[in-house]
């Protein structure tokens, strides 16, 4: 257990009872020596928050396991705010980020993902230019020198995938290639248990092979990100991953397997029943494919209603 992160929940509860630092620290530790654990500087002892946690009347055995549950609760979070600035709904974005203070995310983790969100939210919202979104993400993670680190984390990995929309071609080889390393050999990642960054990166990179008119890997990345959710029980992203794999078999004349991917896109966005994506990936295959998203799969399904 990281002892900046349990003060920092410490500190969150705290400011929820609205009790003052002073109080709160009173009888057990100087307000100086506090500070020094919320800002890493030293470890927290074990009886410093047994009584700490006493001030806030909680138990310091239910402390730690509703610590461990506040974690996964703030990455589901900070999750969310990243979805709404990369779809574009900055009204809600703002609202949402409201109930967020950054100096009370617990994990550095989510830090560094509010952070991102923050950029890539005033990046679509037109607050800062292209270039201005480069140098600011690519100080979150100390680019490029992160390139000739051997580990590096899922939300460093997520930031780096970004700078492909950001920075000028000629550095996007070396992106591709610690892109390519990360989801081909997990090992060198530490994830943070955060399954859907890893989703995510597949469905960026599939995007971007896409634009570049390389569509064998366009279809090799799809299939690992629908196997792994296959693997995962989810449909995190699977309308992306079908309507990538469309494009690609539809480039390359495959008209069999295009056919298929249009069939399970319209099947999962209508599994999901949101009317917005609906309405956002009918018009895209509608342009891309010149169908009628719906009569197209009718029609597969009456001409092969005897293979099915």
């Amino acid at each position: 257990m990281k002892s900046k992160e349990l003060c920092i929940y410490l500190e969150r509860l705290r400011s929820a009872r609205n009790i003052s630092q002073d109080e709160f620290t009173n009888g057990v530790v100087s307000l100086r020596q506090y500070r020094r654990y919320l800002n890493g500087e030293s470890d927290l002892p074990f009886q410093v928050i047994d009584r700490l946690t006493s001030k806030i009347g909680v138990k310091t055995d239910n402390l730690l396991r509703e610590f461990e549950i506040a974690k996964i609760e703030e990455t589901q979070l900070i999750n969310n705010l990243y979805n709404l600035a990369v779809n574009f709904e900055h009204t809600a974005f703002l609202e949402q980020s409201k109930n967020i203070p950054l100096d009370h995310i617990i994990e550095k983790a989510n830090q560094l993902m509010y952070k991102h969100s923050i950029i890539m939210d005033n990046l679509y919202s037109n607050k800062i230019s292209k270039i201005h979104a480069a140098e600011e993400n690519s100080k979150l993670i100390n680019y490029p020198k992160l390139l000739n680190q051997q580990i590096i984390t899922s939300v460093e990995m997520l930031i780096l995938s970004s700078l492909l929309d950001l920075l000028d071609n000629n550095q996007h080889t070396k992106i591709l290639e610690k892109i390519n390393d990360y989801i081909n050999d997990s090992s060198i990642v530490i994830s943070g248990a955060n399954e859907k960054i890893f989703t995510f990166t597949l469905a960026k990179i599939s995007k971007y092979f896409g634009m570049h008119d390389e569509y064998d890997k366009v279809i090799k990345f799809c299939d690992m990100g629908i196997e792994r959710n296959f693997a995962l029980k989810s449909y995190y992203l699977m309308d992306y991953f079908y309507y990538y794999n469309a494009l690609g078999y539809y480039r390359k004349g495959d008209l069999e397997n295009y056919s298929k991917m249009i069939v399970k896109c319209f099947n999962v966005l209508h599994f999901e029943g949101n009317d917005k994506k609906i309405e956002k990936f009918t018009k895209l295959i509608e342009e891309d494919f010149k169908i009628h998203f719906q009569d197209f799969v009718l029609n597969y399904y009456k001409n092969n209603s005897n293979n099915e």
